[in-house]
C-alpha cells in the first residue's frame, strides 16, 4: 500500500482561478526546518508498517513553485538523508506558469512526476484559469508542457468539470488526444473561490455523471487517439478488482493519506487544509505516528457507513464517495459525497461497458472496508466512530 502525503509548501498562488478550491487564505512559505521534519516523519512512519511499501510525496498548493528552486533542492536533500531504504516518489501539481527550462531540467534530473492544471483548449481554459489581471494562463502553461517534453518528461493535466465545460467534453477530449496529454477529471466542489461563483458554475450529480460518461465512452473506444485518463482507469479497475482503486472510493482514505500545510499542521486530506476543525495536530509538536493515532485523527479515519450506501450494489468500490467533498457540502464526514448519485451512474455504466466485452465485475473483496487489506495490516489502531468535529467556517480564518 502507498502512504500519500500531500505537502503544501505554500498557499500563495500567482493565479486567481474563478473556481479555486483552496480554503486557506494564510500566506506563509514552509520553513526549511518544517520541511525536514515533514519528510523525516513521513518516512519514519512508513518504516513502521508492513502494509506500506512506498511513500508518495505530492507537492501541492497554492502554487508550490512559489517556494522556489532552493526549496525543491532541499526536498531532494532531506529525502536522501532520511529515506534509509524506504521507496518514495515525488509528484508536483502546478499551474505550470512558472516552469522554465531550468525547472524542467530539475524535475527530469530528480525524477519528479509533473501534473499541470489545464482545462482544455485556450478558449475554455482562459475563461477561469486567470491571473488577477484577468489575463488567461494557457500560453504559459503550454510553454511549460513544451519545456517538460524537451527534457523527456510526459506531463499530465488536471481538468475541472463545471457548468461551463460539461457540454464541451468531446472538444476537450479531442484536444487531449490530439496533443497526447494524459489527464484526470474532477468535478467542481463547494470550496474556496468556487463558493462565490457556485450558482454560475455548479453542476448536479446527474450532470457530472453525464459529462463523465460522455468522455469515458469516447476514451474507452479510442484506438489511435488513446491517452491515459486516470479517473477512467481507476474506476474501471475498481469494478474489476472488487474494491476501491483510489482515495475517493476508499472506505477510510485517511488510513493512508494525509496532508501537511506550510506551518506544519497535519490534516486528513489536502483539500481540508486550512479548516481548523479538520486539523489533527502539528508535525513540530509530536511524532506523526502519535498525531495519527490521536482521537481526533481516528474520528476522520473511521467514517461511518451511510444507510443508503450500505444498501448500494457499488458500496464496496465507492464507500460513499469523497469524504472531503461530503465534509465541504454538508459539514459531516459521515454523510455521502454530494456527487454520490452520479457516482452510482458512473459505476453502473462502467460495469455495463465491460459486460459488452463479456467481462464480469470482480468479486466483492472481503476486506473492502479496510481498503482491500487484511485488517491486521491496517497501519493505525481503530476506535469506535465518534461524531465529527464541529465545522469552523473557513471565512473565520484571518490572514497571517
Amino acid at each position: 500500500m502507498r502512504l500519500v502525503n500531500v505537502v503544501k509548501p505554500t498557499h500563495i498562488c500567482n493565479l486567481a482561478c474563478t473556481y479555486c478550491y483552496s480554503d486557506d487564505v494564510r500566506k506563509p512559505v514552509m520553513a526549511a526546518e518544517t520541511l525536514g521534519v515533514t519528510i523525516r516523519e513521513t518516512l519514519e512512519l512508513a518504516k513502521q508498517y508492513e502494509s506500506v511499501d512506498e511513500v508518495d510525496f505530492i507537492w501541492h498548493g497554492g502554487e508550490p513553485l512559489v517556494a522556489g528552486r532552493e526549496f525543491f533542492e532541499s526536498i531532494v536533500s532531506f529525502q536522501s538523508e532520511f529515506a534509509s531504504g524506504v521507496r518514495f516518489t515525488n509528484s508536483v501539481q502546478t499551474n505550470g506558469t512558472l516552469i522554465d527550462s531550468r525547472w524542467a531540467e530539475f524535475f527530469a534530473k530528480e525524477g519528479f512526476n509533473v501534473s499541470l492544471s489545464l482545462d482544455g483548449p485556450e478558449e475554455i481554459n482562459d475563461r477561469f484559469r486567470v491571473y488577477r489581471s484577468g489575463a488567461g494562463s494557457f500560453a504559459k502553461t503550454w510553454k511549460a508542457i513544451q519545456a517538460l517534453r524537451a527534457v523527456g518528461l510526459n506531463p499530465g493535466v488536471c481538468i475541472v468539470l463545471s457548468r461551463a465545460t460539461i457540454d464541451r467534453t468531446q472538444e476537450i477530449l479531442r484536444f487531449l488526444s490530439d496533443n497526447h496529454l494524459r489527464f484526470n477529471v474532477i468535478p467542481l466542489t463547494l470550496s474556496g473561490s468556487a463558493r462565490d461563483h457556485y450558482d454560475e458554475l455548479s453542476i448536479t450529480p446527474q450532470e457530472y455523471a453525464r459529462a463523465w460518461i460522455s468522455m469515458y465512452d469516447e476514451w474507452i473506444d479510442a484506438k489511435d487517439g488513446y491517452v491515459y485518463g486516470h479517473d477512467f482507469v481507476v474506476k474501471t479497475r475498481a469494478i474489476l478488482y472488487g474494491k476501491a482503486a483510489d482515495c475517493i472510493g476508499m472506505s477510510n482514505c485517511a488510513d493512508f493519506n494525509l496532508s501537511v500545510d506550510p506551518i506544519g499542521d497535519v490534516y486528513p486530506c489536502a483539500s481540508l487544509s486550512g479548516n481548523p476543525a479538520a486539523k489533527l495536530g502539528n508535525i513540530g509538536d509530536a511524532p506523526l505516528v502519535d498525531i495519527l493515532n490521536d482521537e481526533r485523527s481516528t474520528t476522520f479515519r473511521n467514517r461511518a457507513v451511510d444507510p443508503q450506501c450500505a444498501e448500494c450494489k457499488w458500496q464496496h468500490v465507492c464507500h460513499g464517495g469523497c469524504m472531503s467533498r461530503a465534509y465541504k457540502f454538508t459539514g459531516n464526514i459521515n454523510s455521502r459525497d454530494f456527487y454520490c448519485p452520479g457516482l452510482f451512474e458512473i459505476y453502473e455504466h462502467v460495469a455495463g461497458r465491460l459486460a459488452k466485452h463479456s467481462i464480469a465485475p470482480g468479486t466483492r473483496n472481503r476486506w473492502h472496508m479496510t481498503d482491500g487489506l487484511d485488517p491486521a495490516l491496517v497501519p493505525f489502531k481503530q476506535t469506535a466512530t465518534k461524531e465529527p468535529p464541529r465545522v469552523i467556517p473557513i471565512h473565520s480564518i484571518r490572514e497571517v
